[in-house]
């Protein structure tokens, strides 16, 4: 598989780039207010068939309602009440001209304003159309017009037009009934003239400012790419150092510096993490030496001499006890290799840390190791998290063992079982023995440090604990008041219901 051409330090493919991502930017900015005059434009079409759409309903209406009037006479106040009623309702204007081409009634409530009209006068600024009635007045008398022609001749007539400054538009119908023809008129301000300009004049200002954006854009990446490169070449220099120091320059933008600074604090943590494993390597070296030691003498001293039956019953129980510490030692360091790194591959299920309380401090209150030693548990009756049962178990036990073999005979240790918010289980032991000293309280869990001096264990069982609850997404934390115990609190997040 090809290599990440980040990984080798060269630049990342171009279409991944942030010059070409800031270039796409801007010249998206510098499009948008032209695509934004189109869709409007698209918007308007809609806006004048709704228009003429309520004109010509508002015809059809009205001459069925002069209609079920039985012919009434134009002069007739039911026909002025129903033709008022019916613009008031659908906000245009309806006149009814009678067979003279007279206008015998006029009904005016037409606005001329509208949702639409009020949103370009928001985004493109208020228009100052034409005069509604000049605008009708120069179309001449209502019973000479066009529409009126072709009502009397049985056709369809309908249609719109824009004043000459395009920013009223007028919309007609014309319904006949028995008493004449019904006209109605709509009209809404409409920002068309700033959109027809702006749809002719964006284009030109784009082809002009397009060269200067790009040109822009370009400078723009080169200000702030550039250092992220020189960063990025120092920061892939390190690796090729035996020993990385955290030493980046803090240097260019407050967001740069940032962005060093974290880098800092990385390589500041790899390199404790390096001198943390180093010292462990040490340990680890230091604790195998003992029983390495021990059984080469065993050797030697079998090598040298005969062995009497007392004396070779003596050191094979030194070979005996030395091999098992090392098998112990080796498996404790397996463990905790594994649970550091997580545990990947390592199968998980619901697991009931309450039952698995329960049922180990019935085991341990009859383990000859801990005589005289009162276990108690209290809290929550169930408290389920998803991880690997038998690893769990290890925490629980090592936390249970190492409190009961502080307390001695006649002592407590009491295991609470509580759950969080609804989204955390916290698990505390504590126990009524000697304490942790104040000083030795923020080692208790590294590797290899134990406070059991003459019955010293192998110092990796706290370190085990904190790997594993790590591993499941918890924490664990020792507190303590000396002469009055400790307690080891340990939280996990609940199992989803």
């Amino acid at each position: 598989m090809a290599a990440d051409p980040g990984a080798r330090g060269g630049p990342p493919p171009f279409f991944r780039s942030l010059r070409l991502r800031t270039t796409a930017l801007v010249v998206a900015v510098l499009l948008a207010p032209m695509l934004f005059v189109f869709a409007f434009l698209l918007v308007e079409r809609r806006a004048w068939s709704r228009v003429l759409g309520n004109a010509d309903f508002a015809a059809r209406e009205a001459a069925a309602a002069l209609d079920a009037l039985g012919g009434a006479s134009p002069a007739d106040p039911r026909v002025h009440e129903r033709l008022d009623a019916l613009a008031r309702t659908h906000l245009l204007r309806l006149r009814l001209v009678d067979a003279a081409g007279e206008v015998a009634a006029d009904a005016d409530h037409d606005r001329g304003t509208d949702l639409g009209q009020r949103v370009g006068d928001l985004l493109l600024g208020a228009i100052e159309a034409e005069a509604l009635d000049a605008f009708d007045a120069a179309l001449g008398p209502l019973g000479q017009r066009a529409e009126l022609a072709e009502a009397r001749r049985g056709l369809a007539a309908r249609g719109c037009e824009f004043s000459r400054s395009a920013t009223l538009l007028v919309c007609h119908a014309v319904s006949a009934t028995r008493s004449g023809y019904v006209h109605a008129q709509d009209s809404s301000r409409r920002p068309a003239a700033h959109l027809l300009y702006l749809r002719g004049a964006l284009p030109r200002l784009v082809a002009i400012t397009l060269p200067l954006s790009l040109l822009l854009a370009l400078l723009l990446t080169r200000s702030f790419v550039r250092p992220l490169e020189a960063l990025r070449r120092r920061a892939l220099a390190k690796v090729h150092e035996p020993t990385p120091r955290a030493d980046l320059p803090l240097q260019g933008p407050a967001e740069l510096q940032d962005l060093a600074a974290a880098f800092n604090a990385l390589l500041a943590t790899l390199e404790e993490r390096r001198g943390a494993n180093e010292a462990f390597v040490a340990d680890l070296v230091h604790e195998l030496k003992n029983p390495v030691a021990a059984i080469r003498g065993c050797a030697d001293a079998l090598a040298d001499a005969p062995a009497e039956r007392e004396r070779a019953a003596r050191l094979s129980r030194l070979l005996k006890e030395s091999s098992h510490r090392l098998d112990a030692l080796v498996s404790q360091f397996l463990e905790l290799a594994r649970a550091e790194a997580g545990m990947p591959h390592e199968e998980r299920s619901r697991v009931d840390l309450a039952a698995l309380a329960r049922g180990i401090v019935d085991a341990m209150a009859d383990d000859g190791r801990f005589p005289g030693v009162h276990f108690a548990v209290s809290g929550a009756a169930r408290a389920e998290v998803v991880g690997v049962a038998y690893r769990l178990e290890s925490v629980l036990r090592n936390l249970l063992e190492n409190a009961a073999s502080f307390s001695g005979p006649g002592g407590e240790v009491h295991v609470a079982i509580a759950a969080r918010d609804d989204r955390r289980v916290e698990v505390t032991v504590s126990d009524t023995g000697p304490g942790i000293a104040e000083e030795a309280l923020p080692r208790v869990f590294q590797r290899f440090f134990t406070t059991r001096g003459g019955e010293r264990g192998s110092g990796l069982g706290l370190a085990l604990v904190r790997a594993v609850v790590e591993a499941h997404g918890g924490s664990v934390s020792a507190s303590s008041t000396p002469g009055r115990g400790a307690t080891f609190r340990v939280e996990l997040p609940l199992a989803p219901p």
